[in-house]
């Protein structure tokens, strides 16, 4: 039978429509979805509820918005955007590596902390602490952090709310700053006024590190830091090793965009 002599699943279609929707923007009411997709309001709403017993979209009472949740990527176990992206990065980041000398590692996003998913803490002359063991991640704090802060100052305002009410929530030891609009407001004007992500002290002492994100898609997809110690000021890190985390950044989006990266975050 040919594929138009086939009876198609309209609500199928429209259940994918409102996923994407979501997808290209994060957080959206019914009312946006319902622009966004030119579906009824009414039908907008049954599909939230199908996909929200599904356990694909969660609904944000405070705002009355609408945002997808982490079962959305099991969808795509078939594709492993985060091996892509560790294949692209790994000689980038070897290379950035021996230019800095000090340690560098790239992170991602994980729902209230960030991931560190690679770096050169083992091979750089100039570790001074140990990570996590051979093979696995560690998590650290979004707002306490040089990468989760370029991520934040990175994401649009409705992401950036709702990741900020799920640090909140969480046992994070920056949930009492996510409760802080006016300080976390500050924070992110800083950042971008700087252009990076900044750590003095604080989370790790006697250290400082500045963070850039990888960009797809118009968002972050990742962070490259450096960490230093020693006499150096940030400024004075930020002026010796900020073009290369933006060079290494922008060489690391540009194989992602040859390999037909998508941002499954």
């Amino acid at each position: 039978m040919a594929l138009g002599e086939r009876k198609l699943v309209r609500g199928l279609l429209r259940g994918l429509d409102v996923l994407r929707a979501l997808n290209d923007k994060q957080v959206l009411t019914a009312q946006q979805i319902s622009a966004r997709t030119r579906l009824p309001r009414g039908t907008v709403h049954r599909l939230l509820d199908t996909l929200m017993e599904a356990g694909y979209v969660a609904h944000v009472q405070e705002s009355d918005t609408y945002r997808l949740t982490a079962e959305v990527l099991t969808l795509a176990r078939g594709f492993d955007a985060d091996a892509l992206l560790m294949d692209v990065a790994a000689p980038v980041m070897g290379e950035l590596g021996r230019e800095i000398i000090w340690p560098t590692d790239i992170a991602t996003f994980g729902h209230d902390a960030m991931i560190i998913r690679q770096g050169t803490f083992r091979s750089s002359p100039l570790s001074f602490f140990p990570r996590s063991p051979r093979g696995r991640t560690a998590r650290v704090p979004i707002l306490l952090t040089s990468p989760g802060r370029a991520y934040i100052a990175h994401v649009a305002d409705e992401e950036r709310d709702a990741i900020l009410r799920d640090i909140a929530r969480s046992d994070q030891p920056d949930a009492p700053l996510a409760t802080d609009a006016r300080q976390v407001s500050s924070l992110v004007a800083e950042v971008r006024r700087r252009g990076y992500g900044f750590r003095d002290g604080g989370f790790l002492p006697n250290s400082r590190s500045i963070a850039v994100p990888i960009m797809g898609e118009g968002r972050p997809i990742a962070c490259l830091t450096v960490v230093v110690r020693g006499p150096q000021s940030l400024d004075e890190a930020a002026a010796q090793y900020l073009e290369p985390l933006r060079r290494a950044a922008a060489t690391i989006e540009t194989g992602l965009r040859r390999n037909g990266f998508v941002a499954l975050h």
